[in-house]
């Protein structure tokens, strides 16, 4: 019996400013389609495999300039669902990765074509060199707004907490410059933020990492689900909307590596301040189970359930010479150096600069949330139509269950505790092909379970 293809692409047209007369429409020849996204890029890049027996590339003069838009439908169909469009996207055809020869006779080539945002494409085009002041949101949106054409939706953002400063972007490219100010920006807990771009929609998205955690698995309802035997189940039982959310595959990719979190000093350090105007040092400690208790406070990490950190350990005494064990949280395993100073935009603070120390703690806070997402993620492969028709991204926060297939899973549920559980997409990857859709996924977790389980 023939696969329903679960994809179809309503509109697949090449144009060119250099060639006016050129409206390609390239549905019949696409041979696969694969698109990125990640909460690291403020736009999306894939490539695309374009079987041409008719010399469309040489004949065109392909210049890497052309256009592509995609109008893409999902041939799911969820309840209340009126619209199957999910992605409505121009790309920059940016160059040709590979020619490849498709038949024995050499008369039909595969080419695949990299793909990239417009907008990405128009910031690289730009250095920009001007001042900026008093708000590190305000800032990253007209950035986005005025330089690449995109608005920026703050519905996933908790508001950044640094203002009243001033300082000069040096000559960056306009995305480049959006996400370097990104990366100063921190909530009051000290979360970072994120500028990424989805395929659901065109504008930007600047999401804070305790707003991602604090939304709620959008298939709680219907959990992506790990079990060969429950593929095979819903296969018999001819539920095929159920096969959506089974996970394909599902390994770990970095795991509880403590000691890599304690060396970029993500679970204790030291932070000094240098204020060249007075010559004064100050010194203050990070500890990795402040912040932590301060998130537990906030109801974005529960310390009973989180996975990130264990408290207990204590490095060894050693009585011989004097030396006392200690907590890996009460270590200073890192130092950083800070040089300010003050004064130089008057009323206002400089960039680098903060009023209290404890704003100064708020980078290396951010930092170690960063550290919290890359000790616990795992790569899964999931049926691409529950995802992308459920309007599913990064940045969002999706369920998993994973059977246990031992004794140490939950007796209440049956369920792996350190693999189950609620996880924000951190990349994906998005393949088309033949008559299936999959998406590959990097997503992360900070706690063990389900809260409340």
């Amino acid at each position: 019996m023939k696969r329903q293809s679960q994809f179809k692409y309503e509109k697949a047209l090449i144009t060119s400013e250099r060639l006016p007369n050129l409206n390609l429409d390239i549905r019949p020849l696409i041979v696969e389609l694969v698109l990125y996204e990640s909460l690291d890029k403020p736009f999306l890049t894939g490539r695309i495999g374009i079987a041409d027996d008719q010399g469309i590339f040489d004949s065109t003069n392909f210049s890497g300039t052309e256009r592509l838009h995609i109008q893409l439908q999902s041939e799911f169909v969820m309840e209340g669902s009126t619209d199957n469009v999910v992605m409505d996207r121009v790309f920059i055809m940016t160059g040709i990765e590979a020619i490849e020869k498709s038949s024995n006779s050499g008369n039909s080539s595969i080419v695949i074509v990299s793909l990239m945002d417009e907008h990405a494409f128009i910031s690289k085009t730009k250095n920009i060199s001007r001042s900026i002041k008093n708000d590190l949101q305000r800032e990253i949106v007209k950035l986005c707004q005025n330089e690449v054409g995109k608005d920026v939706d703050l519905s996933y953002s908790a508001g950044t907490i640094q203002s009243n400063f001033r300082g000069v972007i040096p000559y960056m490219h306009p995305l480049e410059a959006a996400s370097w100010l990104t990366s100063k920006a921190t909530t009051d807990v000290g979360a970072p933020f994120f500028l990424y771009a989805s395929m659901h929609d065109n504008n930007l998205r600047l999401g804070s990492l305790d707003t991602m955690l604090e939304q709620p698995a959008w298939n709680a309802t219907i959990p992506y689900t790990y079990s060969p035997s429950n593929v095979q189940m819903q296969e018999e039982n001819g539920t095929p909307d159920l096969q959506y959310f089974q996970i394909q595959s599902m390994k770990a990719t970095k795991m509880q590596n403590t000691l890599t979190q304690l060396m970029s000093g993500g679970i204790g350090s030291k932070y000094t301040i240098t204020d060249i105007s007075t010559g004064r040092t100050t010194a203050q400690h990070f500890s990795i189970e402040k912040l932590l208790t301060q998130a537990d406070e906030a109801g974005i990490i529960s310390k009973e359930t989180q996975n990130i950190y264990n408290p207990y350990y204590k490095t060894p005494d050693f009585e011989d010479v004097n030396i006392e064990g200690a907590h890996l949280h009460d270590t200073d395993a890192c130092i950083y150096h800070n040089v300010v100073s003050r004064g130089v935009y008057g009323d206002s603070k400089s960039l680098h600069d903060e009023v209290t120390s404890a704003m100064f703690l708020k980078k290396i806070q951010s930092a170690s949330y960063r550290n919290m997402i890359f000790k616990n993620m795992y790569d899964i492969t999931v049926p691409g139509p529950g995802f992308i028709k459920s309007g599913g991204s990064v940045g969002d926060k999706i369920r998993i269950n994973v059977i246990s297939d031992d004794l140490t899973g939950n007796p209440e549920n049956g369920l792996d505790q350190l693999r189950s559980g609620d996880f924000i997409v951190y990349n994906t990857r998005h393949q088309f092909g033949g008559t299936a859709h999959n998406v590959a996924m990097t997503v992360t977790k900070l706690e063990k379970g389900l809260r409340n389980e």
